[in-house]
């Protein structure tokens, strides 16, 4: 019959909501006791205590009303805003026209009239209280509570569409995440086919097993959306290790790691796509083989992650997009940080160099933190 919301529905359940819609029916006729007790004061036509208690009384009849229309249409919402005022609307003109009576009876029990009541005089009725002209209090109370009734409308609409865009947030990190294991297979096993034609099982074996142990690895930590750096090392080891099969005394590794920066969390395999390019687009093709340096450095409340080579290679010289690979990283930092992470990738001396500046989180009890956040939130 009114119109309602489904988001609504938390709404008429919000004991939050239930304290408010009682405060305001507190206030608005707090108010206009006020605001005739300044008058009375100002016209000089103030009673003695008599006249106090029973306006007293009058309000606080007005109040229990009020009140009493919220019980009502809480049990019938939810509603929307408008929803809520066109219900309101025929409970506030009954509860006038009830407040009147009662208000009338006070009076009179407190004055008693010498005439009798009828036939009715127009004196006797002007000299009674005229609580129906309150009218514009009880609808005051409603324009109030439907505000309030939109605001939280508007917030579970955009909890629920924070949520909505969260679970869609996290289904493209899953699908970039994913989209590294096929590329990293494929050039394991044509490594792993590579070893078997040129007639040397052994080597071939010992791939497979650490291409197991890191698909495992990287399984297990894709279904998290941020992993402890030492962790990714710990990924990138073996894979080099893999690469280190195929190229033997040809790759050499040097890990550069500030101590404080293994605790900092990052997007699980955001190294990988470097490191292979760094295999792929550097050391295969060149002729002297390479040095891959992967460091790690906390700056302030950032944190630096890089991958180079000195890969001196044939051919083409290599270019800034190197396949996929950066593509699906800045994708990867667009979609968890935002414009607060970048990737640079470009040419050093005789090799390739790139890096990642991201915001330094930690996991602190369950929950990532950035420590200069946490820092400025501790008591001087």
């Amino acid at each position: 019959m009114f119109d309602r919301h489904p988001s609504a529905a938390r709404i008429a359940r919000d004991p939050a909501l239930d304290r408010q819609a009682v405060l305001f029916a507190a206030g608005v006729w707090a108010a206009e006791l006020i605001q005739w007790f300044v008058r009375s004061l100002s016209n000089d036509s103030l009673g003695g205590p008599k006249e106090i208690l029973e306006k007293v009384i009058y309000n606080g009849l007005a109040f229990a009303l009020t009140s009493g229309i919220w019980a009502i249409l809480r049990l019938r919402g939810p509603f929307t805003a408008w929803g809520f005022v066109r219900a309101a609307a025929p409970l506030i003109v009954a509860a006038s026209a009830l407040n009147t009576i009662l208000s009338w009876a006070i009076f009179y029990f407190y004055t008693p009239v010498r005439e009798p009541l009828f036939p009715l005089t127009l004196d006797w009725i002007r000299a009674a209280p005229q609580p129906l002209s309150y009218l514009w209090v009880f609808l005051t109370w409603v324009c109030l509570v439907a505000t309030l009734v939109g605001a939280e409308q508007v917030y579970a609409r955009e909890r629920a569409l924070a949520e909505s865009e969260s679970q869609v947030q996290e289904a493209r990190l899953r699908a970039l995440r994913y989209q590294i294991h096929p590329h990293l297979v494929f050039n394991s096993l044509n490594a792993i086919l590579a070893l078997l034609d040129a007639g040397e099982p052994g080597r071939a074996r010992r791939t497979l097993e650490l291409l197991s142990r890191f698909l495992r690895d990287s399984l297990a930590a894709s279904s998290e959306s941020l992993v402890v750096l030492d962790s990714e090392l710990e990924s990138q080891r073996l894979y080099l290790d893999i690469e280190a099969v195929r190229f033997a005394d040809r790759l050499e590794v040097s890990m550069a790691v500030a101590p404080e920066a293994r605790v900092a969390l990052v997007p699980p395999l955001i190294l990988q796509p470097l490191v292979e390019n760094s295999i792929k687009h550097g050391l295969s093709r060149s002729l002297e083989g390479a040095m891959i340096d992967i460091g790690a450095l906390r700056v302030g409340d950032r944190l630096h992650l890089w991958v180079e080579d000195d890969a001196l290679v044939t051919g083409p010289p290599r270019s800034g997009g190197l396949g996929i690979g950066l593509d699906n990283i800045r994708s990867r930092l667009q979609a968890q940080y935002g414009e607060d992470a970048v990737l640079t990738a470009g040419p050093t001396g005789r090799g390739w160099r790139s890096e990642i500046v991201m915001p330094f989180e930690v996991e602190v009890t369950g929950a990532a933190v950035d420590p200069a956040r946490a820092d400025a939130d501790q008591p001087a």
